[in-house]
Protein backbone atom coordinates (compact mmCIF):
# COMPACT_ATOMS: atom_id res chain seq x y z
CA UNK A 1 0.00 0.00 0.00
CA UNK A 2 2.80 2.40 0.93
CA UNK A 3 4.56 1.58 -2.35
CA UNK A 4 1.44 2.49 -4.35
CA UNK A 5 1.09 5.79 -2.45
CA UNK A 6 4.76 6.65 -3.16
CA UNK A 7 4.26 5.87 -6.85
CA UNK A 8 1.09 7.98 -7.07
CA UNK A 9 2.75 10.93 -5.31
CA UNK A 10 5.76 10.63 -7.63
CA UNK A 11 3.56 10.53 -10.74
CA UNK A 12 1.63 13.63 -9.66
CA UNK A 13 4.80 15.52 -8.69
CA UNK A 14 6.66 14.74 -11.94
CA UNK A 15 3.77 15.78 -14.19
CA UNK A 16 2.99 18.85 -12.07
CA UNK A 17 6.58 20.07 -11.89
CA UNK A 18 7.16 19.71 -15.64
CA UNK A 19 4.05 21.74 -16.53
CA UNK A 20 4.60 24.35 -13.80
CA UNK A 21 8.19 24.88 -14.97
CA UNK A 22 6.92 25.27 -18.53
CA UNK A 23 4.25 27.80 -17.57
CA UNK A 24 6.72 29.64 -15.33
CA UNK A 25 8.83 30.30 -18.42
CA UNK A 26 5.87 31.93 -20.21
CA UNK A 27 5.02 33.88 -17.05
CA UNK A 28 8.48 35.30 -16.36
CA UNK A 29 9.09 36.48 -19.92
CA UNK A 30 5.59 37.94 -20.21
CA UNK A 31 6.19 39.91 -17.01
CA UNK A 32 9.62 41.02 -18.20
CA UNK A 33 8.11 42.34 -21.45
CA UNK A 34 5.37 44.22 -19.62
CA UNK A 35 2.53 41.95 -20.73
CA UNK A 36 -0.41 41.95 -18.30
CA UNK A 37 -0.81 38.52 -16.67
CA UNK A 38 -4.26 37.84 -15.21
CA UNK A 39 -3.41 34.64 -13.36
CA UNK A 40 -0.63 32.17 -12.65
CA UNK A 41 -2.16 28.93 -11.40
CA UNK A 42 -0.71 25.74 -9.97
CA UNK A 43 -3.22 23.04 -10.85
CA UNK A 44 -6.66 23.13 -12.43
CA UNK A 45 -10.26 23.14 -11.23
CA UNK A 46 -11.72 24.90 -8.16
CA UNK A 47 -9.47 27.43 -6.43
CA UNK A 48 -8.21 26.27 -3.03
CA UNK A 49 -6.01 29.26 -2.29
CA UNK A 50 -5.36 32.55 -4.04
CA UNK A 51 -3.39 35.71 -3.52
CA UNK A 52 -4.20 38.77 -5.61
CA UNK A 53 -1.63 41.43 -6.36
CA UNK A 54 -2.26 44.64 -8.25
CA UNK A 55 -2.77 42.84 -11.54
CA UNK A 56 -2.02 39.11 -11.15
CA UNK A 57 -3.80 36.42 -9.18
CA UNK A 58 -1.62 33.56 -7.91
CA UNK A 59 -3.71 30.42 -7.36
CA UNK A 60 -3.48 26.86 -6.11
CA UNK A 61 -6.27 24.72 -7.53
CA UNK A 62 -7.78 21.37 -6.63
CA UNK A 63 -6.25 19.15 -9.33
CA UNK A 64 -2.42 19.35 -9.17
CA UNK A 65 -1.67 18.07 -12.70
CA UNK A 66 0.22 21.09 -14.00
CA UNK A 67 -0.94 24.67 -14.18
CA UNK A 68 -1.57 27.55 -16.54
CA UNK A 69 -0.89 31.23 -17.21
CA UNK A 70 -3.67 33.58 -18.31
CA UNK A 71 -2.19 36.39 -20.42
CA UNK A 72 -3.92 39.56 -21.63
CA UNK A 73 -4.52 39.35 -25.34
CA UNK A 74 -4.49 35.53 -25.42
CA UNK A 75 -7.33 34.72 -23.02
CA UNK A 76 -10.50 35.87 -24.77
CA UNK A 77 -12.80 35.19 -21.81
CA UNK A 78 -10.60 37.12 -19.36
CA UNK A 79 -10.10 39.94 -21.88
CA UNK A 80 -13.87 40.34 -22.27
CA UNK A 81 -14.37 40.30 -18.49
CA UNK A 82 -11.62 42.81 -17.67
CA UNK A 83 -11.57 45.24 -20.57
CA UNK A 84 -9.38 47.70 -18.63
CA UNK A 85 -5.91 46.53 -19.71
CA UNK A 86 -3.83 49.27 -21.38
CA UNK A 87 -3.34 48.44 -25.09
CA UNK A 88 0.45 48.44 -24.75
CA UNK A 89 0.17 45.69 -22.11
CA UNK A 90 -1.60 43.25 -24.45
CA UNK A 91 0.30 40.29 -25.90
CA UNK A 92 -1.24 40.98 -29.30
CA UNK A 93 0.24 44.48 -29.39
CA UNK A 94 3.80 43.39 -28.67
CA UNK A 95 6.38 43.19 -31.50
CA UNK A 96 6.92 39.83 -33.18
CA UNK A 97 10.16 39.16 -31.29
CA UNK A 98 8.36 39.74 -27.99
CA UNK A 99 5.59 37.31 -28.93
CA UNK A 100 8.10 34.66 -29.99
CA UNK A 101 10.12 35.15 -26.80
CA UNK A 102 7.00 34.74 -24.64
CA UNK A 103 5.93 31.57 -26.44
CA UNK A 104 9.39 30.01 -26.69
CA UNK A 105 10.12 30.67 -23.01
CA UNK A 106 8.03 27.68 -21.93
CA UNK A 107 9.98 24.99 -23.81
CA UNK A 108 13.28 26.76 -23.07
CA UNK A 109 12.49 26.72 -19.34
CA UNK A 110 11.98 22.95 -19.61
CA UNK A 111 15.46 22.69 -21.14
CA UNK A 112 16.91 24.83 -18.32
CA UNK A 113 15.12 22.62 -15.78
CA UNK A 114 16.61 19.52 -17.44
CA UNK A 115 20.09 21.06 -17.20
CA UNK A 116 19.69 21.97 -13.51
CA UNK A 117 18.41 18.51 -12.53
CA UNK A 118 21.20 16.93 -14.61
CA UNK A 119 23.76 18.86 -12.55
CA UNK A 120 22.15 17.53 -9.35
CA UNK A 121 22.14 13.95 -10.66
CA UNK A 122 25.77 14.01 -11.76
CA UNK A 123 26.74 15.84 -8.57
CA UNK A 124 25.23 12.96 -6.58
CA UNK A 125 26.43 10.06 -8.74
CA UNK A 126 29.65 11.49 -10.19
CA UNK A 127 31.04 11.03 -13.70
CA UNK A 128 31.37 7.39 -14.70
CA UNK A 129 33.04 6.82 -18.07
CA UNK A 130 32.59 3.38 -19.70
CA UNK A 131 35.62 1.08 -19.74
CA UNK A 132 35.82 -1.62 -22.43
CA UNK A 133 36.21 -5.20 -21.21
CA UNK A 134 36.97 -6.53 -24.69
CA UNK A 135 36.12 -5.92 -28.34
CA UNK A 136 34.15 -8.75 -29.94
CA UNK A 137 36.19 -10.42 -32.71
CA UNK A 138 35.12 -9.14 -36.14
CA UNK A 139 33.00 -6.36 -34.63
CA UNK A 140 33.03 -2.68 -35.66
CA UNK A 141 34.86 -1.90 -32.40
CA UNK A 142 37.67 -4.38 -33.15
CA UNK A 143 37.97 -3.17 -36.75
CA UNK A 144 38.24 0.42 -35.49
CA UNK A 145 41.08 -0.54 -33.13
CA UNK A 146 39.32 -0.31 -29.76
CA UNK A 147 41.05 -2.43 -27.13
CA UNK A 148 40.42 -3.86 -23.68
CA UNK A 149 40.83 -1.21 -20.99
CA UNK A 150 40.03 1.73 -23.27
CA UNK A 151 38.06 4.46 -21.48
CA UNK A 152 35.35 6.00 -23.68
CA UNK A 153 35.08 9.66 -22.72
CA UNK A 154 32.95 11.09 -25.52
CA UNK A 155 30.87 10.19 -28.58
CA UNK A 156 30.70 12.75 -31.42
CA UNK A 157 32.16 15.40 -29.08
CA UNK A 158 29.44 14.71 -26.48
CA UNK A 159 30.98 13.96 -23.10
CA UNK A 160 29.77 10.79 -21.41
CA UNK A 161 28.81 10.56 -17.74
CA UNK A 162 27.48 7.00 -17.56
CA UNK A 163 27.21 3.76 -19.54
CA UNK A 164 23.57 4.40 -20.36
CA UNK A 165 24.45 7.48 -22.42
CA UNK A 166 27.08 5.51 -24.36
CA UNK A 167 24.64 2.71 -25.22
CA UNK A 168 21.92 5.25 -26.00
CA UNK A 169 24.08 7.13 -28.52
CA UNK A 170 25.20 3.88 -30.17
CA UNK A 171 21.64 2.54 -30.39
CA UNK A 172 20.24 5.78 -31.84
CA UNK A 173 22.97 6.10 -34.50
CA UNK A 174 21.06 3.99 -37.05
CA UNK A 175 24.37 2.78 -38.44
CA UNK A 176 25.84 6.23 -39.00
CA UNK A 177 29.58 6.56 -38.35
CA UNK A 178 30.45 7.81 -34.87
CA UNK A 179 33.59 9.44 -33.51
CA UNK A 180 34.76 8.06 -30.17
CA UNK A 181 37.15 9.92 -27.87
CA UNK A 182 39.09 7.24 -26.03
CA UNK A 183 41.68 7.45 -23.26
CA UNK A 184 44.36 4.77 -23.38
CA UNK A 185 47.40 4.82 -21.07
CA UNK A 186 46.93 8.52 -20.25
CA UNK A 187 46.70 9.42 -23.95
CA UNK A 188 43.54 10.54 -25.73
CA UNK A 189 42.84 8.90 -29.10
CA UNK A 190 40.06 9.31 -31.66
CA UNK A 191 38.37 6.39 -33.43
CA UNK A 192 35.77 6.25 -36.19
CA UNK A 193 33.33 3.39 -35.75
CA UNK A 194 30.20 2.41 -37.71
CA UNK A 195 27.62 0.58 -35.54
CA UNK A 196 25.84 -2.45 -36.97
CA UNK A 197 22.26 -3.49 -36.26
CA UNK A 198 21.94 -6.56 -34.06
CA UNK A 199 18.77 -8.54 -34.77
CA UNK A 200 18.79 -10.33 -31.42
CA UNK A 201 19.08 -7.12 -29.37
CA UNK A 202 16.96 -5.07 -31.77
CA UNK A 203 19.38 -2.13 -31.79
CA UNK A 204 22.69 -0.93 -33.22
CA UNK A 205 25.88 -2.01 -31.45
CA UNK A 206 29.64 -1.66 -31.95
CA UNK A 207 30.59 -4.95 -30.29
CA UNK A 208 32.13 -4.27 -26.89
CA UNK A 209 31.65 -6.68 -23.99
CA UNK A 210 32.23 -6.54 -20.26
CA UNK A 211 31.68 -2.81 -19.89
CA UNK A 212 32.59 -1.45 -16.48
CA UNK A 213 33.08 2.17 -15.46
CA UNK A 214 35.71 4.46 -14.01
CA UNK A 215 34.84 7.29 -11.63
CA UNK A 216 36.24 10.60 -12.93
CA UNK A 217 36.71 13.55 -10.52
CA UNK A 218 34.68 16.67 -11.33
CA UNK A 219 35.46 20.25 -10.37
CA UNK A 220 32.78 22.95 -10.08
CA UNK A 221 33.12 24.05 -13.73
CA UNK A 222 32.99 20.47 -15.02
CA UNK A 223 29.85 19.89 -12.96
CA UNK A 224 28.09 22.95 -14.38
CA UNK A 225 28.99 21.96 -17.95
CA UNK A 226 27.71 18.43 -17.29
CA UNK A 227 24.15 19.76 -17.10
CA UNK A 228 24.25 20.86 -20.73
CA UNK A 229 26.21 17.76 -21.82
CA UNK A 230 23.58 15.41 -20.40
CA UNK A 231 20.68 17.44 -21.80
CA UNK A 232 22.32 17.67 -25.24
CA UNK A 233 22.67 13.88 -25.44
CA UNK A 234 18.95 13.51 -24.73
CA UNK A 235 18.06 16.11 -27.38
CA UNK A 236 20.29 14.44 -29.98
CA UNK A 237 18.95 10.93 -29.32
CA UNK A 238 15.36 12.22 -29.35
CA UNK A 239 15.79 13.85 -32.77
CA UNK A 240 17.53 10.74 -34.08
CA UNK A 241 14.61 8.65 -32.88
CA UNK A 242 12.06 10.98 -34.47
CA UNK A 243 13.99 10.95 -37.75
CA UNK A 244 14.15 7.15 -37.72
CA UNK A 245 10.38 6.88 -37.17
CA UNK A 246 9.56 9.48 -39.85
CA UNK A 247 11.82 7.79 -42.42
CA UNK A 248 10.43 4.36 -41.52
CA UNK A 249 13.77 2.92 -40.32
CA UNK A 250 12.11 1.90 -37.06
CA UNK A 251 8.52 1.18 -36.16
CA UNK A 252 6.68 4.19 -34.73
CA UNK A 253 6.39 3.71 -30.98
CA UNK A 254 5.07 6.59 -28.90
CA UNK A 255 4.28 6.42 -25.20
CA UNK A 256 0.97 8.04 -24.25
CA UNK A 257 -0.31 9.15 -20.85
CA UNK A 258 -0.89 5.59 -19.65
CA UNK A 259 2.59 4.54 -20.75
CA UNK A 260 4.22 7.53 -19.06
CA UNK A 261 2.31 6.90 -15.83
CA UNK A 262 3.45 3.27 -15.93
CA UNK A 263 7.09 4.23 -16.55
CA UNK A 264 7.12 6.81 -13.74
CA UNK A 265 5.40 4.40 -11.37
CA UNK A 266 7.83 1.56 -12.13
CA UNK A 267 10.80 3.91 -11.75
CA UNK A 268 9.48 5.23 -8.42
CA UNK A 269 9.05 1.67 -7.13
CA UNK A 270 12.86 1.30 -7.01
CA UNK A 271 12.90 3.76 -4.11
CA UNK A 272 11.42 1.05 -1.89
CA UNK A 273 14.48 -1.15 -2.52
CA UNK A 274 17.17 1.55 -2.65
CA UNK A 275 15.85 5.05 -1.99
CA UNK A 276 18.86 6.96 -3.32
CA UNK A 277 19.14 4.90 -6.51
CA UNK A 278 15.38 5.11 -7.02
CA UNK A 279 15.44 8.87 -6.49
CA UNK A 280 18.26 9.26 -9.03
CA UNK A 281 16.27 7.19 -11.54
CA UNK A 282 13.17 9.35 -11.01
CA UNK A 283 15.24 12.52 -11.42
CA UNK A 284 16.82 11.15 -14.61
CA UNK A 285 13.36 10.26 -15.94
CA UNK A 286 12.15 13.79 -15.09
CA UNK A 287 15.04 15.20 -17.17
CA UNK A 288 14.13 12.89 -20.06
CA UNK A 289 10.43 13.85 -19.93
CA UNK A 290 11.25 17.56 -19.60
CA UNK A 291 13.40 17.45 -22.75
CA UNK A 292 10.68 15.52 -24.59
CA UNK A 293 8.04 18.00 -23.39
CA UNK A 294 10.15 20.91 -24.67
CA UNK A 295 10.85 19.40 -28.10
CA UNK A 296 7.28 18.22 -28.68
CA UNK A 297 5.96 21.66 -27.73
CA UNK A 298 8.26 23.26 -30.31
CA UNK A 299 6.83 21.18 -33.16
CA UNK A 300 5.26 23.54 -35.76
CA UNK A 301 1.74 22.34 -35.02
CA UNK A 302 -0.95 24.94 -34.21
CA UNK A 303 -2.12 24.80 -30.53
CA UNK A 304 1.47 23.83 -29.56
CA UNK A 305 4.04 26.54 -28.79
CA UNK A 306 5.85 25.82 -32.04
CA UNK A 307 2.58 26.29 -33.91
CA UNK A 308 2.05 29.74 -32.39
CA UNK A 309 5.59 30.69 -33.40
CA UNK A 310 4.90 29.42 -36.93
CA UNK A 311 1.80 31.64 -37.17
CA UNK A 312 3.83 34.65 -36.02
CA UNK A 313 6.42 33.94 -38.74
CA UNK A 314 3.68 33.58 -41.37
CA UNK A 315 2.27 36.97 -40.34
CA UNK A 316 5.73 38.53 -40.67
CA UNK A 317 6.15 37.07 -44.17
CA UNK A 318 2.72 38.20 -45.40
CA UNK A 319 3.12 41.54 -43.52
CA UNK A 320 -0.38 41.45 -42.09
CA UNK A 321 -2.10 39.51 -39.33
CA UNK A 322 -4.02 36.33 -39.98
CA UNK A 323 -7.78 36.62 -39.79
CA UNK A 324 -9.62 35.00 -36.90
CA UNK A 325 -11.03 32.45 -39.35
CA UNK A 326 -7.55 31.53 -40.60
CA UNK A 327 -6.31 31.14 -37.03
CA UNK A 328 -9.33 29.01 -36.15
CA UNK A 329 -8.71 26.71 -39.14
CA UNK A 330 -5.03 26.37 -38.21
CA UNK A 331 -5.87 25.57 -34.59
CA UNK A 332 -8.53 23.04 -35.60
CA UNK A 333 -6.02 21.34 -37.90
CA UNK A 334 -3.50 21.22 -35.07
CA UNK A 335 -6.13 19.88 -32.68
CA UNK A 336 -7.02 17.06 -35.08
CA UNK A 337 -3.32 16.18 -35.45
CA UNK A 338 -2.74 16.15 -31.68
CA UNK A 339 -5.93 14.14 -31.11
CA UNK A 340 -4.76 11.59 -33.69
CA UNK A 341 -1.33 11.40 -32.06
CA UNK A 342 -2.95 10.98 -28.63
CA UNK A 343 -5.14 8.12 -29.89
CA UNK A 344 -2.16 6.43 -31.55
CA UNK A 345 -0.07 6.79 -28.37
CA UNK A 346 -2.92 5.41 -26.27
CA UNK A 347 -3.30 2.47 -28.67
CA UNK A 348 0.46 1.85 -28.36
CA UNK A 349 0.12 1.90 -24.56
CA UNK A 350 -2.74 -0.61 -24.64
CA UNK A 351 -0.80 -2.88 -27.02
CA UNK A 352 2.35 -2.70 -24.90
CA UNK A 353 0.37 -3.63 -21.78
CA UNK A 354 -1.41 -6.49 -23.57
CA UNK A 355 -4.83 -4.95 -23.11
CA UNK A 356 -5.70 -5.50 -26.78
CA UNK A 357 -4.75 -9.19 -26.85
CA UNK A 358 -8.43 -10.14 -27.28
CA UNK A 359 -8.28 -8.64 -30.80
CA UNK A 360 -5.76 -11.29 -31.81
CA UNK A 361 -8.07 -14.19 -30.96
Amino acid sequence: MENIIVQLITIVLVFAVLVIVHELGHFLVAKALGIWVYEFSIGFGPVLFKKKTKETQYSIRAFPFGGFVSVAGMDGAADAERGDVPPERLYTNKPAWGKVATIAAGPLMNIVFAMVISVLIIGMSGRQVPVVGQSVPGSPAERAGIQSGDEIWAVDNMNLYNQGQFLQLIASSQGQSLQLKVKRDDTFLTFEVSPEFNEELGRSIIGVDGLTYKQIPLNALNLLVSGWDNTKIMIVTLFRGLKAMITGKVEADVAGPIGMVQIIGETASYMEVNFLLGLLNVMYLAVFLSVNFAIVNLLPVPILDGGWILLIIIELIRRKPLTERQKAIAQMTGLVFIAGLFLFATYSDFSRLGWLSFLER
